[in-house]
């Protein structure tokens, strides 16, 4: 009787520990076996985290399947495409938007910092800041000027690990408010893995106008730099 090949989860290679597991095979692998013709292409595969845009684009290509692939660096506002966390926002509700979290191995934020088999915490923090920066350029700001994040506050808990399998950043706004300088945003954030909600993030973040904000930036740090110098202690006189 004809046996379908068992379904694998294809990890990035860096993750080793947790591809110790049975079920997992690290991307470099499975694409080279796809290549060569070693692995069917109709073996069931699920990208977990790791793959770059490239590996996922390339595991789809040879495999037929649609999958998801990282957003543009624009509404992230990120320079290097490795350090793209999300894939495309997409808004499930009123107030609700989802992206799926689109881990690449190489990130900066896991580039001197994997410890054991789950992505830290940092990584997830970088993962809520990128969504709701996306979701405000993409759904919630009135036009394209350039605009800084400001956050006010923010609150962050962890109940589970995440590890790297499929996952989803999802965003509900609970409120907004336009001021003299910038709209105000409150939001919150939810990391799912499977049925689990693995880690929660309420935030509050201003949109201010990139002219504005460099403005007043520039003004905070020269008085830091005036309160600096005023508190350093005076060189006593030499003998």
């Amino acid at each position: 009787m004809h046996q379908e090949p068992a379904a694998r989860i294809v990890v990035g290679d860096r993750f080793e520990e947790f591809l110790t597991h049975p079920g997992t095979e690290p991307v470099s692998e499975v694409l080279g076996r796809l290549r060569s013709g070693a692995l069917p292409r109709t073996t069931p595969l699920v990208p977990g985290q790791g793959l770059s845009a490239g590996q996922l684009r390339e595991l789809g290509e040879l495999t037929g399947a649609d999958l998801p692939l990282p957003s543009d660096r624009g509404p992230t506002h990120k320079h290097h495409d490795r350090n793209v966390l999300i894939g495309e926002v997409r808004q499930d509700g009123p107030d609700d938007y989802a992206a799926p979290l689109l881990l690449d191995q190489r990130v900066e934020v896991l580039e001197d910092h994997l410890t054991g088999q789950h992505i830290p915490a940092v990584t997830l923090l970088e993962a809520a800041r990128q969504t709701w920066t996306a979701v405000s350029e993409r759904f919630l700001l009135p036009d394209r000027e350039p605009r800084r994040f400001v956050i006010g506050t923010i609150r962050f808990g962890f109940h589970s690990f995440v590890f790297p399998l499929p996952a989803t950043v999802g965003l509900r706004l609970r409120g907004r408010q336009h001021g003299p300088v910038g709209i105000s945003f409150d939001f919150a954030v939810t990391i799912t893995q499977g049925d689990r909600t693995a880690a929660e993030c309420e935030a509050t973040v201003r949109a201010v106008p990139e002219a504005v904000a460099v403005k007043q930036e520039s003004m905070a740090a020269r008085q830091a730099i005036r309160a600096a110098l005023t508190a350093a202690p005076v060189p006593a006189a030499a003998p």
